[in-house]
């Protein structure tokens, strides 16, 4: 009777962490949404709206967009959310990941539960439903929600197996696995290490059949994406061709400054290198990426060495990184996040997360020995700063951390329960030195925004046509970086679009004088000298952005359109072979066109 009683408030306890997870996710949603940015994602998040666009539209093989440039399942879960509600899509999908992170919480509790009492799961599942990061990256556009769900659950699904060993358990376990990969790879290094320890810790003939079943699910998993690629896409991918960069960006000998890059003309010059090199075939370019990064490995061990150490101070450091925009500006549009996000002398929560569970994790070694959870977590750390680190990166392993976050709290609570002076003393201590270094040297918390976060509010406000906003936000963040040329950019042609042409057209030729090689204002001021009447002009500023780059197709289709306006047929035949010589693949586009403009000049 007893017994029934237990598991009947062990499930009350754990509904109650799904419900209060699910609430708390919901009402950050519904403050989220006075942000431009809810409906009109900047960066990842765009890039993965625009694929599930396409996915919805029906054409869920890709077929046409060579293999996949990042991995599959999110911008997959994206399409499948918006072909079953297209007209409320940014709310339907922050709606669904809002129930998958109520139910990362419950598992969490059940983690807890699981591996040490149901105090630990009740602190860990309630520390989850109240984490702001996982709050946060729940309401986002991006594959952490969902990987900290599936990897979750796979964990959940290992633990099980392990009690009750089966084949067909293990297979089901490294399905599991793989689907997550399908996520965000970094679990991989997890999934490789498990059917290691599953040869090194049982008999020889039952730890090859286990680890053997664990690795044909990972396989199994992953391979209908591997044929994908390879079938449709053509060429020869595991999962996504940007591994090879990723490695790039977090093992150069320039790595707070490429980590640091921005989207846009940044991240082009860097990603198009192989191409202006002759590297077409995207499993070349991703090769190309990742033999620059080992080559830095081999030259210099030392200062590489130097620099995984660094990474592996900021995994586990306080502070939120932000990927492309800063996390604690968001706090601005959310009570809910105010309070389970700030900076006061530590970072909160991840500043008292990462000490408690360095230290739950260190003592449940000692008590209870090595555990699943513990190398998962170890594993995902290792994933994480083998690349770079971000905020992002992190979540997937977040709600583990606070299955050993609370253990390590109610051991403390438990010693002082019971007298035990000495083991609290250095329970404490121990807590203190991880403590002062997971919140040493703390970055203000920006409420106000960086440069990054205004331009992708001015593109926002642009996107509905909200132009004295789009202006404001422009002039901010160029006033936040003054060589931001891509918001100067911007910021003209808000200008110009307000009638303010010669305002824009300043901005224009200053942005062409700093960033020659970049045909937008040079197409730009083309544009603006045909507002003028000044065609000569026009054309000049045409054959600029031609020679920063020959197969620009739009400068040759608007020469040759404006050509025809004035009557000038043989010009436009001229610009027509040009465009001809330079883009063979659209000859039979181009001459259609120009058969329409020569027919329009006539009169026909």
């Amino acid at each position: 009777m007893d017994e029934r009683a237990d598991a009947s408030l062990a499930g009350r306890l754990g509904w109650l962490v799904f419900a209060l997870a699910l609430v708390v996710r919901v009402v950050y949603i519904f403050e989220a949404d006075a942000s431009p940015l809810f409906a009109h994602p900047a960066v990842d998040a765009k890039t993965y709206t625009h694929h599930a666009q396409r996915l919805a539209a029906g054409d869920w093989l890709g077929v046409g967009e060579g293999p996949f440039w990042q991995p599959p399942l999110y911008p997959y879960f994206l399409g499948a959310v918006k072909s079953l509600f297209p007209e409320s899509f940014f709310y339907a999908v922050r709606f669904v990941q809002a129930l998958l992170g109520a139910l990362v919480c419950a598992m969490s509790w059940w983690l807890g539960r699981a591996l040490f009492n149901p105090v630990v799961g009740l602190l860990a599942g309630v520390g989850a439903a109240l984490c702001g990061p996982l709050i946060f990256f729940d309401g986002e556009l991006l594959p952490a929600s969902l990987a900290a769900f599936v990897d979750l659950l796979a964990l959940v699904v290992l633990l099980y197996v392990w009690r009750r060993p089966s084949r067909w358990g293990f297979l089901g376990a490294g399905v599991a696995f793989g689907i997550g990969a399908l996520a965000v790879p970094t679990v991989l290094t997890f999934a490789v290490a498990v059917p290691i320890v599953l040869l090194w810790t049982t008999p020889r003939r039952q730890g090859l059949v286990w680890a053997g079943a664990f690795s044909l699910g990972v396989v199994l998993a992953i391979a209908p994406v591997a044929w994908r690629n390879w079938a449709i896409g053509g060429d020869g991918v595991g999962i996504s061709y940007n591994a090879g960069i990723n490695l790039y960006i977090g093992n150069n000998s320039a790595y707070v400054e490429t980590v640091a890059i921005r989207p846009g003309w940044e991240w082009d010059d860097l990603v198009t290198q192989p191409a202006r090199e002759g590297i077409e075939r995207p499993s070349a370019k991703s090769a190309y990426f990742a033999a620059r990064a080992w080559d830095y490995i081999r030259g210099d061990p030392i200062a590489w060495l130097g620099l995984m150490g660094r990474k592996l101070g900021a995994f586990w450091h306080g502070d939120e990184r932000g990927r492309n925009q800063p996390i604690y500006f968001w706090r601005t549009y959310s009570m809910v996040l105010s309070a389970t996000l700030w900076k006061a002398g530590i970072a909160f929560p991840f500043g008292l997360v990462a000490p408690l569970a360095l230290w739950g994790m260190l003592l449940s070694l000692r008590r209870i020995g090595p555990t699943w959870p513990l190398l998962y977590v170890l594993c995902y750390c290792l994933g994480v700063i083998a690349f770079f680190v971000a905020a992002r990166y992190r979540v997937p392993v977040l709600p583990v951390l606070m299955v050993f976050a609370a253990y390590g709290l109610w051991a403390l609570w438990d010693w002082g329960r019971a007298g035990y002076w000495r083991n609290l003393g250095l329970g404490l201590a121990v807590c203190l030195v991880f403590a002062l270094a997971a919140n040493s040297h703390l970055a203000p918390m920006d409420m106000e925004g960086d440069a990054a976060i205004h331009y992708n509010l001015g593109n926002a406000y642009a996107e509905v046509r909200d132009k004295e906003r789009a202006l404001a936000a422009f002039e901010r963040a160029v006033a936040e970086d003054p060589e931001y040329w891509q918001a100067w950019l911007n910021l003209g042609g808000v200008k110009a679009a307000l009638g303010d042409l010669a305002g824009g057209e300043a901005i224009f030729a200053r942005v062409a004088q700093k960033a020659p090689r970049q045909v937008e204002p040079w197409m730009n001021l083309a544009h603006v000298r045909i507002m003028q009447r000044d065609l000569a002009g026009a054309f000049s500023y045409y054959e600029a952005a031609l020679k920063a780059n020959p197969k620009l197709l739009p400068a040759y289709v608007e020469m040759i359109r404006l050509y025809g306006q004035m009557g000038d047929l043989a010009r436009a035949a001229h610009i027509l072979q040009r465009a001809v010589d330079h883009l063979p693949a659209e000859r039979e586009r181009l001459r259609q066109f120009y058969e329409e403009i020569q027919m329009r000049a006539l009169g026909r």
